[in-house]
């Protein structure tokens, strides 16, 4: 595994749901985290360095670290997670 997808949506509070944001496509972690938990930290982290680096908006963001296959099709989910941001 060399690559590792973040699909990323943000919350919107006046919605009251989330809407698509992003995808980042990010360096797989060498050695891949063992649980979701570790996967879950290392997510949390990588956005942390996306959004500071891009300037995203403050607030509540969802997301999805997964592999794709060739044609882009999620091929396995490795964790799930809600990701608040801070400036």
């Amino acid at each position: 595994m060399d690559t590792v997808w973040l699909d990323v949506q943000m919350w919107t509070p006046m919605r009251g749901r989330v809407h698509p944001f992003t995808t980042v496509v990010c360096d797989a972690p060498d050695p891949a985290p063992r649980t979701t938990a570790d996967w879950q930290t290392w997510a949390a982290a990588y956005l942390e360095i996306v959004a500071g680096k891009d300037d995203w908006q403050p607030g509540r963001y969802h997301y999805t670290a997964e592999l794709r296959d060739d044609g882009g099709r999620t091929a396995q989910v490795f964790t799930r997670g809600q990701w608040n941001w801070r400036t």
